[in-house]
């Protein structure tokens, strides 16, 4: 018995001394704002095919923190200056109340959980079938604490520090009138799948050019409201690869939204675009560092008391850790840039990934 141990051992590590046989390309970086999430967001591709027969399979997790709300509530803060204050459905209703004429106004604080399979094959040399099937939890979360030590770098959001930690409360507001209002916690909602297919254009030994396609089709309801239409990506991504060190990702897309349920048709989504580029460096075969930039243009039109009409940029600093020749563990820091009020506050994700 101890004899199988140690060969086995001894196998496991002449694996783990080997040189990682794939490149892991950019990584999806999931918008976690509660307003995109019925919705389908730019999402980055790798434009390397897998070859013909070969599967690539990945478990992602980003826990992402949101609180973003309408600018009069910078007036309508908790009313006990030393302490916290809860979003209620009264307060949140009172406060709109004072602004009729306002459009849209809005107050989100949540945490979401995604879990995403998503899995890859080669239909050919040239061509990779592709599919991102999540699951998500939305609960108030641990990350509050976390965010409040950070931003006293200097990074200070108002209000998050006066409002309750680890809440849910999620409230639009139309013309003065309460539209939409929760405070419930979801555990294990499934959303709509991705489908995807990505086909190579040009290939060199240092630059590497894809169109990508997608299509997400409608088959959930967010927040047991909000269905989406048949919204589609396209776009091209790419790779530089230079000699030594360093390998850049890029791409750029559009992606059309078209009208759902008449409670998402009444959001005002629009066509957007999106775009990332990815630094990756590779001085070490086992260890790649990585940073990707990741921005997208605002989805809803121009109103008073937001900014869904202004672009968003987040970054994603991450590492790869290539555990075997065929499986990749890669741990993710994100945040927003941009601070428009349209972008997830923070986020954490793994991943693990395996190639057959």
């Amino acid at each position: 018995m101890q004899r199988r141990a140690a060969l086995a051992l001894v196998a496991f590590l002449r694996l783990a001394a080997e040189e990682p046989l794939h490149e892991m390309g950019p990584f999806p970086t999931r918008e976690m704002f509660p307003l995109y999430l019925p919705t389908m967001a730019y999402q980055p591709v790798d434009p390397v095919p897998l070859g013909r027969g070969r599967w690539r399979w990945a478990l992602h997790w980003i826990e992402a923190n949101t609180f973003q709300f309408s600018d009069i509530f910078e007036q309508y803060g908790p009313r006990d200056a030393v302490g916290r204050v809860a979003v209620t459905q009264a307060a949140f209703a009172a406060a709109a109340a004072a602004y009729p004429d306002a459009p849209t106004l809005y107050f989100f604080d949540e945490e979401i959980a995604r879990f995403e399979v998503e899995g890859r094959y080669g239909l050919s040399d040239q061509t990779d079938l592709w599919i991102r099937m999540p699951v998500q939890n939305h609960t108030g979360g641990f990350l509050d604490p976390l965010i409040e030590t950070f931003h006293k770098l200097g990074f200070e959001q108002y209000g998050r520090a006066l409002v309750l930690q680890n809440q849910v409360a999620l409230a639009v507001a139309r013309h003065g009138q309460v539209v939409f209002y929760t405070d419930e916690r979801i555990l294990g909602k499934t959303q709509d799948p991705v489908l995807g297919l990505t086909h190579r254009l040009l290939a060199t030994p240092t630059w590497t050019l894809s169109t990508t396609v997608s299509v997400k089709p409608p088959l959930t309801h967010t927040y047991d409201v909000y269905r989406s239409g048949w919204d589609q990506t396209y776009g091209l991504t790419g790779a530089w690869r230079l000699p030594g060190r360093h390998a850049f990702y890029f791409g750029a897309g559009f992606v059309h939204r078209p009208h759902g349920s008449p409670e998402y048709t009444d959001i005002g989504f629009k066509d957007g675009v999106g775009a990332h580029a990815t630094w990756e460096y590779r001085r070490w075969p086992r260890v790649q560092p990585f940073l990707q930039l990741y921005w997208q243009s605002g989805y809803l039109p121009r109103q008073p008391y937001q900014h869904f009409d202004q672009p968003s940029l987040q970054h994603d600093l991450g590492v790869h850790w290539h555990w075997t020749p065929r499986t990749t563990l890669t741990f993710r820091y994100l945040n927003n840039i941009s601070h428009w009020g349209n972008t997830a506050d923070m986020g954490l994700g793994a991943s693990l990934t395996a190639h057959f």
